[in-house]
């Protein structure tokens, strides 16, 4: 088709017929497809980003919110168990708190998280709600996810998954999940994948010693792995601590919630999370023994209701402890004696 085009080009134009060069390179500056800007440009984009980019938000600090599906607080029983939320993760920098205490944090946002199906012990045999996160192409989706998101009232999801709730804690289907569904200062379970880091040794996968020095006698052992199995066995034992290749693994921890920002729906969460910026984790309340942390603080079951009326606080902090930490207890220093 293309080539038609050039030969109705050239008898337009005047040129002979058969292919000659000077039609050749003219064809080509035509067709000539241009990945690139040229350096003119991309040194004005460079002079211009600054102006390109978009200005910082104006923050409220209060908003009114509507509860629109009618859902009721409760209060939990023993076996009452709250969804977990994904969350995109952005990156880490540093808050100070009210006594000037430097906190690392690892800012998460929420973005455009709704319900998808609440999955019922009638119909589908275990209780749980199907959540989704971002946005996706439709012409990237299967016909049944675009479905759910039809039936939901929400526009194609990013990344789905399931959070097992306990009865009284489902949700309807297209409910928004805010960040207001956890406190600050409530610790929280976090669950992700880490970084690829590539092939490496016994010492940086694993964590081993390594061999000794020169000096005492450990000649071309320093980073080895050491004996591998034993001399009856004739064998490497399965799951051997070897050299490999290091990530991406599965990694999960316990963080505290330092603070929340419902305008963008962002969570800062204290320490580092697993996983590149823009990967996917799980937020969940805390388990284990690290959720009596969790008992001076009421949560909100199922999840955050605004009552009408109400004027809530846009950005919510931690309470900052009572006690000044750099009041450090006087000690008398005593000298020794001459």
């Amino acid at each position: 088709m293309w080539r038609n085009a050039l030969q109705s080009i050239k008898v337009s134009v005047g040129w002979p017929t058969p292919w000659s060069a000077r039609a050749d390179l003219e064809a080509s500056r035509i067709f000539r497809r241009t990945f690139y800007a040229s350096k003119w440009q991309k040194r004005l984009g460079h002079l211009l980003e600054g102006r390109r980019r978009a200005p910082p938000p104006e923050i409220p600090e209060k908003e009114s919110l509507q509860n629109d599906f009618n859902i009721k607080p409760f209060k939990p029983v023993l076996d009452s168990k709250r969804t977990g939320v994904l969350a995109y993760k952005i990156g880490c920098m540093s808050l100070w708190d009210e006594w000037g205490v430097k906190h690392m944090v690892t800012v998460c946002q929420l973005d455009r998280l709704h319900v998808l199906t609440p999955l019922t012990l009638q119909k589908n045999g275990y209780e749980a709600v199907r959540v989704g996160l971002g946005y996706r192409s439709i012409h990237r989706q299967k016909r049944q996810e675009i479905g759910n998101a039809i039936a939901a009232g929400v526009g194609p999801k990013h990344h789905i998954c399931e959070f097992r709730v306990s009865s009284d804690c489902l949700l309807p289907a297209g409910f928004p999940i805010s960040v207001r569904h956890f406190v600050p200062g409530q610790w929280v379970f976090v669950s992700g994948w880490s970084k690829g880091r590539g092939y490496h040794g016994v010492m940086k996968r694993w964590g081993f010693a390594g061999g000794g020095s020169d000096k005492r006698g450990h000649k071309k052992d320093h980073r080895s792995a050491g004996s591998l199995g034993q001399r009856g066995v004739g064998k490497v034992w399965k799951y051997k601590k070897m050299a490999g290749h290091k990530g991406p693994d599965p990694r999960c921890m316990n963080a505290k919630v330092f603070r929340i920002e419902s305008a963008r729906n962002l969570i800062f969460l204290k320490g580092p999370l697993p996983g590149y910026k823009g990967s996917v984790v799980k937020i969940h309340d805390a388990r284990g023994k690290t959720a009596f942390k969790n008992k001076h603080i009421r949560l909100p079951f199922p999840t955050f209701v605004p009552m009408p009326g109400v004027e809530y606080p846009v950005t919510v902090q931690e309470p900052p402890p009572q006690r000044d930490p750099f009041l450090y207890p006087e000690q008398p220093l005593y000298q020794p004696n001459d």
